[in-house]
């Protein structure tokens, strides 16, 4: 794959990419649907993964609850359907993936928060 022209073609269509980091706790805000039958669904969720970070052709993973059930997305960096993506909070991690968190349950699942009061809440999309 020529990555050389897949940046140009984000820099041609002024496509921005996230900065996330595993340990984020993240409410992404995506669009659904066309035309009139669109809606905003919300996701809170802890990104577990980030592939290829800074890079057009990026991804990351978020590990969230929904309807009392785990799941996990998997969403591009560089997404056109995020209407705002807020950072809620983020955690001291050590390891870039954080794929052991899927067994810890309660009081094991538990990090240390390092978020400063000006960051929390705050749109990360440019």
């Amino acid at each position: 794959m020529n990555f050389e022209r897949v940046k140009a073609l984000h820099a041609q269509n002024n496509v921005n990419i996230l900065e996330v980091k595993p340990g984020m706790f993240l409410e992404i805000h995506e669009k659904l649907g066309d035309g009139e039958g669109n809606r905003v669904w919300r996701f809170k969720g802890l990104v577990i993964k980030v592939k290829n970070p800074n890079q057009a052709d990026g991804t990351f993973t978020i590990r969230g609850t929904v309807a009392g059930n785990d799941i996990e997305k998997i969403y591009p960096l560089s997404f056109k359907k995020f209407e705002k993506v807020l950072l809620l909070d983020e955690y001291k991690v050590r390891r870039a993936k954080l794929y052991y968190i899927r067994e810890k349950i309660g009081k094991d699942a538990r990090m240390k928060s390092k978020i400063t009061a000006d960051r929390r809440n705050k749109n990360i999309l440019k």
